[in-house]
């Protein structure tokens, strides 16, 4: 798909250099509209195309299963990252002694529904991040005996990306299950779960995935799905589900987690999104993230700026975060001047996404320019 109809989907490039897309993204033009369809045929025709709608659902389901490299049985919709963790958290028959290996520091939600498990005798031991890399050292030592390893694919702060390959090893070398928060590497980072053997997958829709908010999508692996309590089950959690029969019989699979009636529209403009993201490709997504990436690191050396996040190899992720003599104050004036970013540990954090380029760049670096009270950069 060329760049300038890629851009086209985004209006908000019209007035914003959006550079904050691991914060909350703007909704792709086929996103608003798929979302306002739905919402329009309520209007006029309450629930006469439910059946549409429910295929819909099922098409995204497919969507959202390709991207994460599985099939759509094992992907159920959630309300957010923080929603699938739980369902992990409350789901497995824990033991007194039991111990979760959670790698910190990090976004709280990777670890707050596991906290939450203390008064069921449950441990938390940290595998210690160093300016958002993973100790793998200490990963080697604390991974043996837990029973669950919780990591986030994406650092939120520095944007390094953590190594799940090797998580993944560790833990099927010593019996421990994998669960990932994807929130900050999903629709911008290919992710094979299947590939990896990944258990569990909590992934909120609203950052690199260029959807709704208020929505999540949840894998479950077939292997270890059984290990998982539904422990909220409605009318949806059932295999036949539109029967409304009275025979309580679960659902393979996720299907189960999604216990009953959803937010149609919001999965509709997630679908619409997801359809724009394949249309470019996985890999193209990434490169043109990376490529904006370059040109804004380049611009921040020439100015005498470091640069935290890794800018090659696997440890490389769509975002970019920086440090500058007076951060608070440069955030507020990119704010102010309509460049959103983020405020992360003191540094300035940029997060760009496949429709950016050179002419959001230039926006940002003007804004940085007269900030410093530098002329422009050439």
């Amino acid at each position: 798909m060329e760049h300038d109809a890629v851009r086209a989907e985004f209006p908000v490039v019209a007035e914003t250099a959006f550079f904050n897309h691991a914060a909350v993204s703007p909704l792709p033009r086929r996103a608003c509209l798929a979302g306002q369809a739905v919402f329009a045929d309520r209007c006029q025709r309450a629930s006469a195309d439910y059946f549409r709608w429910m295929d819909t659902v099922a098409e995204t389901r497919l969507r959202a299963a390709r991207l994460l490299g599985t099939v759509p049985g094992q992907v159920a919709f959630t309300g957010n990252t923080s929603h699938g963790l739980g369902l992990v958290a409350a789901g497995l028959a824990w033991r007194a002694g039991d111990t979760v290996a959670v790698t910190w520091p990090d976004f709280p939600t990777l670890r707050f529904a596991f906290d939450n498990l203390a008064g069921r005798g449950v441990r938390i031991v940290e595998i210690p991040k160093h300016d958002g890399r993973v100790d793998l050292d200490a990963a080697r030592r604390l991974v043996p005996g837990c029973r669950l390893v919780v990591a986030s694919t994406v650092d939120w702060s520095t944007g390094v990306a953590a190594p799940v390959e090797e998580l993944a090893g560790l833990c099927r070398q010593f019996g421990a299950l994998l669960c990932l928060d994807a929130i900050q590497s999903l629709g911008a980072l290919p992710l094979d779960v299947t590939a990896l053997g990944v258990d569990f997958l909590a992934a909120g829709c609203h950052k690199w995935q260029l959807g709704p908010m208020g929505l999540g999508i949840f894998y479950v692996s077939p292997a270890s799905g059984g290990l998982l309590d539904t422990v909220l089950a409605g009318w949806r959690s059932m295999r036949e589900a539109e029967a409304l029969g009275p025979d309580f019989r679960l659902a393979d699979g996720a299907g189960r987690f999604e216990p009953g009636t959803q937010d149609i529209a919001g999965i509709a403009a997630y679908g619409a999104s997801l359809s724009l993201l394949e249309a470019i490709g996985a890999q193209a997504v990434r490169e043109r993230i990376f490529a904006v990436c370059d040109g804004l690191a380049a611009g921040l050396a020439a100015r005498g700026l470091a640069v935290a996040s890794p800018l090659a190899g696997p440890e490389r992720s769509g975002i970019l975060a920086f440090g500058h003599p007076d951060a608070p104050g440069l955030y507020a004036a990119l704010m102010g001047a309509n460049v959103p970013v983020s405020l992360r540990a003191g540094r300035i954090r940029l997060s760009p996404h496949c429709y950016n380029d050179a002419r959001d760049t230039e926006r940002f670096f003007a804004v940085l320019d007269a900030f410093d009270g530098r002329e422009p950069y050439c």
